[in-house]
C-alpha cells in the first residue's frame, strides 16, 4: 500500500484566490510551489480533480507532476450524478466520459465520481434520485471499462444523497456491476453506519481508500450534518472519532494493495500538518 495525498482544500483556496482578483501565473506559482512541498514530503502521489484540470489545464498539471516526480493516485470529477432532468444528465455523462479520456494520459487507473447535490434535490424523494443515480452512472461506468480506468464512487457526506450509508451504496453497486467503491472512512458516520461495517460489507468492490477523521466541532463551526441535524467535519487526522488502526486491520486481512489517500483538511501551516497527518497513519495503521 502506498499513500496518495488529495489536495482538494488547497487548490480550493487557491481557486477563491483566483477569483477574487489573483492573476493566473500567481496562483500557478503556488500550484507548482504545493506539489513540490508534497515531493518534499516524501509523498508519492496526488489525487488530481477536475477543478484544477478547469483552473490550471491538463498540460500545467502533468508538467508540474513530472517535475516533482509524482504520480497520480485517482482523479476525481465533481458533478450533480443524481440529476433528473434528462437533459442535464446527457451533459453531466458526456463531461465525465472526457474526463476519463483526460484521465488516461494522467497514468492513474481510478477515476471517482463525487455527487455534488443539485439544486432541486428537495423536490425528490431518496428512491427518484437513487434511480438516477443508477441511470446516468452506468453509461459512465461502462465506459471507463472500455479505457482501462476504474470508475467508483465514494459514500457521500450529503445525507440528502442516495449514498451514504450501507444499503444504499449496495443498491447502486448491484446494479452496475461494472462499478468500484472509493471507501471514505468518515462519511457513513453521518448516517451513524459504522466505519468497519462498511468497510467489510464491500471489501470486493473496493478500489481505492481515502482515509479522513471525523470531529463533532464546537457550535458555530461549519460542517455537514448528520441524520440528527448535528454539526460533522472532517479535522486533522487523530484528532477525530475514526479508528484508523482497526481500519488498518481490516484493509491487511482483505489483501488491499491499493493506494491509501490522506483527505488531508488544513488551510493553514500546509507543510507541518501534511507531515503530521502522515506520521499519524503510519502509526495508527502500523505501516
Amino acid at each position: 500500500m502506498k499513500f496518495s495525498l488529495m489536495t482538494t482544500t488547497m487548490v480550493i483556496d487557491l481557486l477563491m484566490e483566483y477569483q477574487k482578483g489573483s492573476g493566473k501565473e500567481e496562483i500557478t506559482l503556488k500550484y507548482a510551489d504545493m506539489l513540490e512541498m508534497i515531493a518534499r514530503l516524501g509523498i508519492p502521489a496526488v489525487e488530481i480533480t477536475s477543478i484544477e484540470e478547469d483552473l490550471f489545464g491538463l498540460e500545467e498539471i502533468k508538467k508540474q507532476l513530472k517535475k516533482n516526480h509524482l504520480e497520480v493516485g485517482g482523479f476525481v470529477h465533481l458533478d450533480q450524478y443524481a440529476s433528473t432532468n434528462p437533459d442535464r444528465a446527457e451533459g453531466i455523462i458526456a463531461l465525465a466520459k472526457r474526463r476519463i479520456d483526460d484521465a488516461v494520459p494522467l497514468g492513474t487507473d481510478n477515476l471517482m465520481l463525487a455527487l455534488i447535490a443539485q439544486e432541486d434535490i428537495e423536490e425528490h424523494s431518496r428512491s427518484e434520485l437513487a434511480e438516477a443515480l443508477i441511470r446516468n452512472i452506468r453509461p459512465i461506468a461502462e465506459y471507463g471499462r472500455r479505457r482501462g480506468i476504474m470508475i467508483s464512487v465514494e459514500d457521500t457526506p450529503d445525507i440528502r444523497l442516495p449514498l451514504c450509508n450501507t444499503a444504499d451504496t449496495k443498491v447502486l453497486l448491484d446494479a452496475i456491476p461494472e462499478l468500484y467503491l472509493t471507501y471514505d472512512s468518515g462519511n457513513m458516520i453521518l448516517m451513524h453506519d459504522s466505519p468497519i461495517t462498511y468497510l467489510k460489507a464491500f471489501q470486493n468492490r473496493i478500489c481505492h481508500v481515502h482515509l479522513k477523521d471525523m470531529a463533532y466541532p464546537e457550535a458555530g463551526h461549519s460542517g455537514d450534518l448528520d441524520i440528527d441535524g448535528r454539526v460533522i467535519a472532517g479535522c486533522m487526522h487523530g484528532e477525530g472519532i475514526v479508528n484508523f488502526g482497526e481500519i488498518g486491520e481490516c484493509l491487511r486481512e482483505f489483501g488491499y494493495e491499493g493506494t491509501l489517500v490522506i483527505e488531508y483538511v488544513g488551510h493553514d501551516d500546509h507543510e507541518k500538518r501534511i507531515r503530521d497527518a502522515l506520521a499519524c497513519l503510519q502509526r495508527e495503521l502500523a505501516l
